[in-house]
């Protein structure tokens, strides 16, 4: 396998779009096509104009377009689109135009509320998706739970996408998409259960139903992203995931404002593979300082080797797990704590990368978790562009702000501001 990268993005120092064997990745895709910033309605047409959101939403499919179009691919070729929503309030007007501008070929979809914290004043929506190669010859499959199809009414979306050797799932919550979240503790009974513990269950039970129609489960997960509203119900989730998954996979950890379903507490973001005589998933610890399985006895993998792709876990700029590298508090004025955290992180990840045969030329894409945009990412711009000084061998990158409920730190303790989640290919 290569790599090829489109142009470099207006607005990001990155590709727009890679291509790896049969599948493009984009870079994050914002409602902006000038440097007049995000598109907004008219406010003095009021509820007679269009929405911030449906105009929004427009441009980012708009967008996306152009960029399939660059492989010679288009909608009808989406494997999975990952969303991000300022506020819970605008899904149901976003949900309308996703459903006008893909049809019935729908993918399957993440959909994270993550608060007024994108970079730009006055976003409401960021996109970022997985399709098809125009010129692949591997078709899309789209699976539901067989016991229920409601999320097609109530998501618009399936659970989940087969496309050749793996299965895209979408981050579904523990809902029944009728009635809304599932399960719980019973009323009356506030020491019985846990309720995180109790929907992650429901979600890995109804996504197992869901691959076993190609053969497969949650034991061949190979990626992972674990969303949550309050990371103080990770120990509950963390120990339901690994009872399903055996070997678990890399995984980022991160905090979110709200996942749309009222009383939604946790949802997983998965890539499963689908083994055969070729691919099989094997877990890698080379190339680490540390793994937090010996200091925390939290169940990922810090790698996953799946033949020539390379599955790795977010990092965040931690020897030991117990403290973070960042800048003395009598220099906070004179170095950009930022760019020390993204510079650590990179140079942890460079040394796992190196070890498990890749480099950042082989990188296809990175998901970076920021916890104050408004204030660091014009200076992680910065940063990255020192990293990769020719965008054009730079992964597509993905951006998704990471704030909890409550408003603290989305990363898994406080002091690391940001997380950066690799996915690359072999030498």
């Amino acid at each position: 396998m290569k790599i090829e990268r489109s142009e470099i993005s207006d607005f990001l120092p990155a590709p727009k779009i890679t291509k790896v064997g049969d599948y493009l990745y984009t870079s994050t895709i914002y409602p902006m096509n000038s440097d007049e910033g995000v598109i907004l309605s008219n406010p003095k047409m009021g509820q007679m104009g269009s929405s911030d959101i449906e105009l929004q939403t427009e441009l980012c499919f708009d967008i996306l377009n152009e960029y399939l179009g660059k492989f010679g691919s288009d909608f009808n070729k989406l494997i999975k689109v990952e969303v991000c929503l300022a506020s819970e309030e605008d899904f149901f007007e976003f949900k309308s135009v996703w459903k006008a501008r893909l049809g019935d070929k729908l993918p399957a979809r993440t959909t994270l509320v993550v608060g007024d914290n994108f970079p730009m004043p006055g976003c409401k929506i960021s996109i970022d998706a997985i399709a098809l190669d125009g010129s692949s010859n591997l078709n899309l499959e789209y699976l539901n739970d067989p016991e229920s199809d409601a999320n097609m009414a109530a998501e618009c979306a399936p659970h989940a996408v087969r496309a050749g050797d793996f299965v895209f799932c979408s981050a579904f919550t523990a809902s029944d998409f009728v009635n809304g979240i599932a399960v719980g503790k019973p009323p009356g009974f506030p020491n019985y259960g846990n309720n995180a513990q109790m929907q992650m269950e429901y979600i890995c039970q109804r996504l197992n139903r869901v691959l076993a129609q190609v053969g497969t489960s949650l034991e061949n997960c190979v990626d992972s992203q674990l969303y949550e509203t309050d990371l103080l119900n990770f120990h509950a989730v963390d120990g339901v995931t690994a009872s399903y998954m055996g070997v678990c996979p890399p995984r980022s950890s991160m905090g979110v404002n709200s996942l749309v379903v009222p009383g939604a507490l946790c949802a997983p973001n998965l890539t499963v593979l689908i083994p055969n005589e070729k691919l099989n998933k094997e877990q890698s610890f080379d190339g680490l300082r540390w793994h937090p399985v010996s200091v925390r006895g939290v169940n990922f993998s810090p790698t996953m080797v799946v033949g020539d792709w390379r599955f790795f876990a977010g990092q965040i700029p931690t020897n030991d797990f117990k403290s973070y590298e960042g800048v003395s508090d009598g220099m906070k004025l004179t170095l950009s704590e930022i760019e020390q955290q993204t510079n650590f992180t990179m140079e942890l990840l460079t040394e796992q990368l190196e070890a498990n045969n890749t480099d950042w030329e082989n990188c296809f894409q990175v998901r970076m978790y920021l916890i104050e945009p408004r204030r660091d990412f014009r200076i992680f711009k910065r940063a990255w562009k020192k990293l990769f000084p020719d965008a054009s061998k730079a992964p597509a990158l993905v951006y998704i702000p990471s704030v909890q409920e409550n408003g603290k730190t989305g990363i898994m303790f406080d002091g690391p501001l940001i997380e950066i989640d690799p996915t690359c290919i072999a030498k």
